[in-house]
């Protein structure tokens, strides 16, 4: 057990780059919809006058006469027949990132409702790896399905498995992903990330915007990490990101185990220790509240730092006050923030209408950009190809994209060349006042506003030192 412990919250908290882990929040029991506005106009059930999505232009999905190569259709050529790699049946954490499959099935059943994409109907493979069964869930995926989309697994480094009914590049498959972990994944070719996570960049733009908001407090930084090779990535980021920045000083690290700590005390006393007075920290949520709620009764008032995959309800419910005031960096527009953001009430209207009582969250919202490239790219694809679909095409016309949102889900991003992807630049930065999750900065219109509310400086972006591995490039492999 402590094996697999090890190896889950490896693969979590690796997760964080680029909103790679996301907030549920119906596992409060809490809709989402009533605290924003009513729907955007129209049925976004989805009638044929209604097959636009937020600012994309042109109809996402409808009738026409698409076909399938059938070499690479998996299953059949009547549909497309599209993997969605996910981890829900995993023993140790049920349901884990189900959010990505409930994005998934929401949008075909929206998007089959209105014709499919080019009249191809939608047909959902589920590629469920349970966290250990990654070379099953992949020779499901060789055999059965067109392309992978929307999806996401924890250890997606085991998509090469180097075997011919296994291998991601082996079998020829592509995949646009909802997210990619691994440096492995998310610098390998025959995919492409809405919301790229590669290994050779990172941002600053949140450590620069914590030092101007919080100078005293910046001044005196510290991380905690579990010690493990792939948690280490995660921190050297961290630590290099906070070097770039004038006025962050790093006083030092703490280190625990990644297996389960039963008592958090001397790892807070560790962290007081340093003189930190703001603390970024690798590793899951449910970690992160035993360690404040420790730090906070020794009396430890500084500030957390934290990445995307705390914007989680279960911070707000396990940390209660020791999460106030704690700071969270963000570049998806916010469920809080439905109202202001039409893609994100669309996001939340589909779901509720096509998988009712499935989950919400950022995992969510990026997986549903990931279908809106893929049918974008499906589109162009179709339009340039006779109308016949197929795997390279589909890649090089979501390769064309140099500047993504989804149609307004997330900030401005590059899939591009997702192999060489640099990360962006922009970011918002939410706090925890109140028990809710509230836009910190920029204000909306503000100052730092660069774009729909993310802040986008030029200098945000850094190149990373030390090692952090490498993608799988399949140098046979177009792009």
């Amino acid at each position: 057990m402590s094996v697999k412990r090890a190896l889950l919250v490896l693969v979590l908290a690796t997760a964080l780059v680029a909103g790679a882990c996301g907030a549920q929040d119906s596992s409060s029991g809490k809709d989402p919809e009533s605290e924003s506005s009513t729907t955007t106009s129209g049925d976004v059930g989805g009638t044929a006058s209604n097959a636009s999505f937020g600012d994309l232009k042109g109809d996402i999905c409808g009738p026409g006469e698409f076909s399938v190569n059938p070499s690479e259709a998996g299953l059949g050529t009547d549909k497309l027949y599209i993997g969605v790699a996910n981890d829900r049946s995993a023993e140790i954490r049920p349901g884990l990132n189900k959010v990505l499959y409930d994005s998934s099935v929401a949008f075909a059943g929206w998007c089959n409702e209105l014709g499919g994409i080019g009249g191809l109907p939608i047909e959902i493979v589920d590629l469920d790896a349970g966290v250990f069964n990654v070379e099953t869930a992949m020779t499901k995926a060789c055999a059965d399905v067109f392309a992978m989309v929307g999806g996401g697994l924890v250890q997606d480094a085991l998509e090469f498995s180097g075997k011919a009914g296994s291998d991601f590049h082996e079998c020829g498959m592509i995949d646009i992903p909802g997210f990619a972990v691994s440096v492995e994944k998310a610098d390998s070719n025959g995919q492409v990330q809405p919301v790229p996570n590669p290994g050779g960049t990172v941002a600053n733009t949140w450590y620069q915007d914590f030092t101007k908001l919080f100078p005293d407090e910046a001044a005196k930084w510290a991380v905690a990490w579990g010690q493990l090779p792939s948690l280490e990535v995660v921190k050297i980021k961290y630590d290099n990101a906070a070097a770039s920045v004038p006025g962050m000083n790093n006083l030092g690290e703490v280190v625990y185990p990644p297996a389960g700590v039963t008592d958090w005390t001397p790892y807070a006393q560790r962290m007081i220790g340093t003189g930190a007075e703001a603390l970024s920290f690798v590793g899951e949520v449910d970690n992160l509240n035993s360690f404040l709620l420790k730090a906070r009764e020794q009396g430890w008032k500084g500030i957390p730092l934290l990445e995307t995959n705390m914007y989680d309800q279960k911070l707000l419910d396990g940390g209660g006050p020791a999460a106030e005031g704690a700071v969270v960096r963000m570049g998806l527009h916010t469920l809080e923030e439905a109202d202001k953001w039409p893609a994100i009430q669309q996001y939340i209207d589909i779901n509720k209408k096509y998988q009712p009582g499935g989950e919400l969250g950022a995992l969510g919202i990026q997986s549903l950009s990931a279908w809106l490239l893929f049918a974008t790219a499906a589109n162009e694809c179709g339009a340039k190809n006779k109308g016949v679909l197929d795997r390279t095409c589909i890649l090089e016309q979501a390769a064309a994209v140099e500047e993504w949102t989804g149609g307004g889900l997330h900030s401005p991003q590059n899939p591009s060349e997702s192999s060489e992807a640099v990360a962006s630049s922009c970011n918002m930065l939410l706090v925890v006042k109140g028990g809710k999750f509230t836009r910190l900065y920029p204000k909306l219109g503000g100052e730092g506003d660069d774009v729909d509310g993310f802040h986008c400086p030029k200098d945000g972006v850094i190149k990373v030192t030390g090692d952090v591995g490498e993608g799988k490039v399949d140098p046979d492999r177009p792009i």
